[in-house]
């Protein structure tokens, strides 16, 4: 019984060996990925400040440059983390946290779906915008006064000084809204 302990042991401390050794190959590759993290992130941030200024200059619509520029930093995010994921020899880290991404995306799309509705109509109605601020409008059968688009809900002021939050799906789905 000594014997087979004794062995186990000898391949325990030879396991634990090589990957410290592996793991001192690895430490340039982390290094250099840290680097590109912070550096990617500085750049990141950059071009979409950049990116939120030339798109203001071509829209005046604050709600569909905030969501663009958020957008475009969030890709170059992605894109970042990937290749630094690659270069510290981890790709099959981000495989996974891609294939985990996927998954749970489909999962809370169906578990959330009336905000994703919510959502996706609003960003249509910031494509289309058949209404603007302060224009008076009835959506179904309230009426009153546009004060605010966000994505997820659409503000009215009625008359009478009430404050009606209105989905936007609802908004998209109550086509008999009218301009006044």
């Amino acid at each position: 019984m000594i014997p087979y302990v004794q062995n186990i042991s000898e391949k325990l401390l030879s396991s634990l060996e090589d990957n410290w050794t592996m793991f001192i190959r690895q430490i340039p590759g982390i290094l250099l990925a840290i680097l590109i993290v912070a550096l990617g992130v500085f750049i990141s941030k950059k071009i979409g400040n950049l990116s939120r200024k030339v798109i203001s200059k071509k829209s005046d619509n604050p709600i569909m440059v905030n969501f663009l520029a958020k957008r475009i930093k969030l890709v170059l995010y992605t894109l970042v983390i990937m290749y630094a994921l690659e270069v510290a020899g981890l790709q099959s880290i981000a495989t996974g946290i891609f294939t985990a991404a996927g998954a749970s995306a489909v999962i809370i799309g169906f578990a959330f779906r009336d905000i994703g509705e919510n959502f996706i109509s609003g960003i249509i109605l910031s494509f289309n915008r058949p209404f603007n601020v302060n224009e008076t409008v009835s959506i179904g059968d309230i009426f009153g006064k546009v004060k605010n688009i966000e994505f997820r809900y659409t503000k009215l002021r009625t008359f009478d000084g009430r404050d009606v939050y209105i989905p936007n799906s609802d908004v998209i789905k109550k086509t008999s809204f009218q301009l006044y």
